[in-house]
């Protein structure tokens, strides 16, 4: 195994060797690929990042946002998460639609002094299956109704 320099030629061969179809963004930094999940579409961006050049970033975010309104919700899952998990971290984001946010789970790698196209096939890898199971757990309990909607049937049944 040879030790090769971060760059979007290397992100491109790891790709391709995976046989995970994506699209390149116009600074040739930036990688987009779409997965089909569980719950739909998993929206993946690797990216060379840093001052240097020298970090790797994979973000993972469902294809759709959640509702605004669920945002407590979703800070709550996503504390949960970050507690639990050491990678990646997630995170709610505004959207551009302001009745809608957004979560992404990042993980970022410093490679500083190379990396093998193995370890970089499979930091990408991971970090998406951890990114996977993140959004099957928001689904599944957003899927649930909140503490706040059963105190509310509470009032209006008792």
């Amino acid at each position: 195994m040879q030790i090769e320099s971060l760059s979007p030629e290397l992100i491109e061969r790891c790709l391709d060797a995976r046989g995970w179809r994506f699209y390149r963004g116009g600074d040739g930094k930036d990688f987009l690929v779409l997965f089909g999940a569980e719950h739909g579409t998993l929206q993946v961006n690797v990216r060379i990042s840093g001052s240097r050049g020298d970090v790797l970033v994979v973000s993972v975010s469902p294809g759709v946002n959640y509702p605004a309104a669920e945002r407590a919700r979703l800070m709550e899952l996503v504390n949960d998460w970050n507690r639990d998990t050491h990678w990646p971290k997630a995170f709610v984001r505004e959207t551009s639609t302001p009745d809608k946010v957004g979560v992404v789970g990042e993980n970022s790698y410093p490679v500083r002094d190379g990396i093998h196209v193995e370890a970089l096939t499979d930091f990408i890898g991971r970090t998406v299956s951890c990114g996977a199971d993140l959004f099957d757990k928001i689904n599944e309990a957003i899927s649930l109704p909140s503490a706040q909607t059963l105190e509310h049937w509470l009032d209006r049944t008792a």
